[in-house]
């Protein structure tokens, strides 16, 4: 049987934050990590269709927060839908339907990030992950961790515009800001981890473990939170990698994370279906 596919995405999530983070680094030591990873775009929409598809939105169409619509679906295949293709049953639950492409998706399913507690949420998604397994069904679940950028969306997108003095001349204040929110998300991350290992999941599933782009504490005069400017801050970001049977080791060369998804399919043995499709 092949292996399963579970993508834990923590948006807006600094790879800063994660380095210095004792929970993180329990992740680093147990799984392949990439301490170098390259978002294609400061933004989710951008790019999360660039992860999807393996390739930059300059090419696919979708490079910009208002071009979902734009995606060139017609000659841009998914990992949802080469997967799909494979009996796998895909499920993905986000933030809004704007950010990942929906083709090859079984289940495309939309949470209320005012008031879903995604926690319980996302266990949930598992155990009827856990249920298809149990019935010789493979699955592919992307779970999008959304809480930071509603926490960031509230409390500053909404309070500040990006010349705002208050906001850059607290700096302090909005680092605190951003550590509850980052800490939030590991107790998420902690949880879910250990579902899926109650589940037995980690046994016969590949998990990504992976944030979108960074988010700006006010470093650059001009960018509130993301999206305005490409520093280190919002394009670099965490990526680790749990593969049964593999060692732990750290890559410390830049990568693009447009990569993933070919190296996971490579990885999952079915390089050879990539290949006939593309051709």
């Amino acid at each position: 049987m092949r292996k399963n596919l579970i993508i834990l995405m923590i948006d807006g999530g600094r790879f800063d934050w994660a380095n210095k983070s004792s929970f993180f680094q329990s992740i680093k030591v147990n799984s392949v990590s990439f301490s170098q990873s390259i978002t294609y775009s400061p933004h989710t929409i951008a790019a999360m269709h660039a992860v999807f598809s393996g390739c930059y939105g300059t090419r696919t169409g979708t490079n910009s927060y208002w071009s979902t619509y734009k995606f060139r679906k017609d000659k841009f295949k998914t990992i949802s839908e080469y997967l799909h293709d494979l009996c796998y049953y895909t499920c993905a639950d986000i933030v809004n339907e704007l950010v990942i492409p929906k083709q090859g998706l079984d289940e495309f399913l939309i949470h209320d990030e005012m008031k879903d507690d995604l926690t319980e949420r996302h266990m949930n998604l598992l155990q009827q992950m856990k249920s298809k397994n149990n019935k010789n069904q493979n699955f592919f679940l992307y779970l999008q961790y959304s809480n930071i950028h509603t926490g960031i969306m509230n409390e500053v997108l909404k309070v500040y515009n990006n010349f705002s003095k208050e906001y850059f001349d607290n700096r302090e204040k909005n680092e605190k800001r951003y550590d509850f929110l980052f800490h939030n998300a590991e107790i998420y991350l902690q949880a879910i981890l250990k579902k899926i290992k109650e589940l037995e999941l980690d046994k016969n599933s590949t998990i990504l473990i992976m944030s979108d782009h960074g988010i700006s504490v006010g470093e650059k005069i001009g960018e509130r939170a993301y999206g305005a400017f490409c520093y280190d801050y919002t394009l670099r970001t965490f990526a680790y990698f749990l593969l049964p049977g593999v060692s732990p080791k750290e890559i410390t060369q830049q990568v693009r994370t447009i990569d993933f998804i070919p190296t996971l399919l490579a990885y999952m043995v079915i390089i050879n279906v990539v290949n006939h499709y593309s051709h």
